[in-house]
């Protein structure tokens, strides 16, 4: 498995745990914030499935993008209503408990948000311009240093691998014929 396609995989499972986490709590987040998750979550699920495409990447950053405006919005507007309704009044303690979980990986998710933009786009830079994904400071962990460079030659090349001397080659010119 190629780095890229294991960082996205990591990257839509992360969120998609956190998304269902973050909507545990009774009345705390309203459906909008499901529905922009959902559509980060199927453009992550789009970049998984089609490997080759840098758009399905891109879709993903701006729909990731748009939910961290979004997550920010909703936390302020609806976490003082969350708060009201779960910790000013007396509710039973599971109650308490889901809304704090919940919002607790609601604010996780956001804070991880601007992670995976930064990944999602080092993703982005190794389909659109075909070349290595890299991150910086991941050469020195050992097992992640990428493909090391080795003393093999590219197929694909047309220059020899040893440089033409200019010494005609002598080919045989008899042929062994055996009769019986």
């Amino acid at each position: 498995m190629n780095v890229p396609s294991l960082v996205l995989k990591i990257i839509v499972c992360s969120h998609f745990f956190l998304s269902v986490w973050g909507t545990m709590g009774y009345g705390f987040m309203p459906i909008s914030y499901v529905y922009v998750h959902i559509g980060v979550l199927l453009c992550g699920l789009w970049a998984i499935g089609v490997p080759e495409s840098a758009d399905a990447v891109v879709m993903m950053l701006v729909t990731l993008g748009f939910s961290i405006l979004q997550d920010i919005i909703l936390l302020g507007l609806y976490e003082p209503r969350g708060y009201a309704v779960n910790e000013s009044r007396p509710v039973t303690a599971s109650a308490l408990n889901e809304y704090r979980f919940a919002l607790g990986m609601s604010i996780l998710n956001l804070i991880l948000k601007p992670v995976s933009v930064f990944l999602l786009f080092r993703v982005y830079q190794a389909r659109s311009s075909e070349t290595a994904f890299t991150i910086p400071g991941i050469e020195r962990i050992p097992g992640l240093g990428g493909m090391r460079s080795g003393g093999y030659e590219d197929l694909e090349s047309t220059r020899p691998s040893a440089p033409y001397s200019g010494m005609p080659v002598e080919t045989a010119s008899h042929h062994t014929t055996i009769t019986k």
